[in-house]
């Protein structure tokens, strides 16, 4: 590949990317599809949608968390923060489920608290990631997705490593579906956005930090009142 590889410096930089409020933005966007698609709106183009857009978001999410644990100046405390979402979107996320199932922030946290282990030895961060990932199949997506995060962070410093979530994970996660397609297509649109040069823009803090929560509980309550 003609790519080339993305910075992991000793002390990361002051200014974030360029692409990365537009990836926010998307991966935000296109989980909103798929949630309301599966629990607030019924029928065939909710079920298109859910397929297709909202199969943009979790390869979006797994690279950002992949590229803040390699970036972020306190790694440890970068993943208890994905740990505490995860934490208080469980409720509602297992509850329309109607299963004993795990939302995505515990597997994204598992990655992100391995990469804080590799980044700094910190034993703590070692232990804690260890344990996440050891339950990883009991979470959304199961252990695919947590090998998605640490394949990420490969192809941050190693380019030909994009061929993996690029041409390996969506047959994998999804099988030979719809929902595959969508998702190589959403790698390649990541791809394309983090190698070419955005205007710079900035979204909310809040909005990127506990979307994922808050929108679960709006849903959850929004339900209970139908």
């Amino acid at each position: 590949m003609t790519t080339t590889a993305l910075p992991v410096p000793q002390a990361p930089a002051r200014s974030l990317p360029t692409w990365l409020p537009l990836v926010q933005g998307l991966a935000i966007a296109s989980m909103a599809v798929d949630h309301a698609s599966l629990w607030l709106v019924s029928g065939d183009i909710p079920e298109i949608l859910r397929h297709t857009l909202g199969r943009l978001a979790l390869p979006m999410f797994c690279f950002m968390v992949a590229w803040h644990a390699l970036h972020s100046t306190h790694a440890r405390r970068y993943a208890d923060r994905i740990l505490g979402i995860a934490i208080l979107a469980q409720w509602p996320f297992m509850a329309m489920h109607g299963q004993p199932l795990g939302n995505i922030c515990f597997t994204l946290a598992a990655g992100a608290y391995l990469a804080a282990y590799h980044r700094h030895r910190d034993p703590v961060a070692l232990v804690a990631g260890v344990l996440l990932a050891g339950f990883t199949w009991l979470n959304e997506y199961g252990p695919l997705a947590f090998f998605l995060v640490l394949a990420f962070m490969a192809a941050i410093r190693w380019p030909l490593a994009w061929l993996v979530p690029l041409l390996t994970w969506p047959v994998l996660q999804y099988g030979p579906s719809l929902s595959a397609v969508s998702a190589f297509l959403g790698v390649l649109l990541l791809l394309a956005l983090v190698t070419t040069h955005l205007p710079p823009m900035r979204l909310p803090r809040p909005l990127t930090r506990w979307f994922y929560p808050l929108h679960l509980w709006g849903i959850y309550i929004a339900r209970g009142l139908t």
